[in-house]
């Protein structure tokens, strides 16, 4: 696995502990906070195992109105999420452009 993808599984790291048992989730497509971090775990998961094809899902995630921007706006944690999407941004880009 290359640093490129370390930094990725760093972001989505931030990103799950920021999902706290009693993180309002209304607005995702998941039925509980569980259920959320499992769906990172995943994401890792894949990414650990040279899994290029999971960027697309995670990149989806991170999409505006995506999972982890409703996440952020419903739990009042979107100045964090800002500069965690920014650098998910740049290291899509690369990820994609060399991979």
């Amino acid at each position: 696995m290359d640093g490129l993808s370390n930094e990725v599984i760093t972001i989505l790291g931030k990103i799950k502990e920021e999902v706290a048992d009693d993180s309002d989730i209304i607005w995702t497509s998941y039925e509980s906070p569980l259920e959320l971090r499992n769906e990172i775990d995943r994401c890792v998961y894949h990414l650990q195992q040279n899994n290029k094809k999971i960027l697309e899902e995670i990149n989806f995630h991170f999409a505006p109105t995506g999972i982890f921007q409703e996440l952020s706006m419903t739990n009042g944690s979107s100045g964090k999420y800002h500069i965690l999407t920014e650098h998910f941004d740049k290291l899509y880009v690369l990820l994609i452009k060399y991979n």
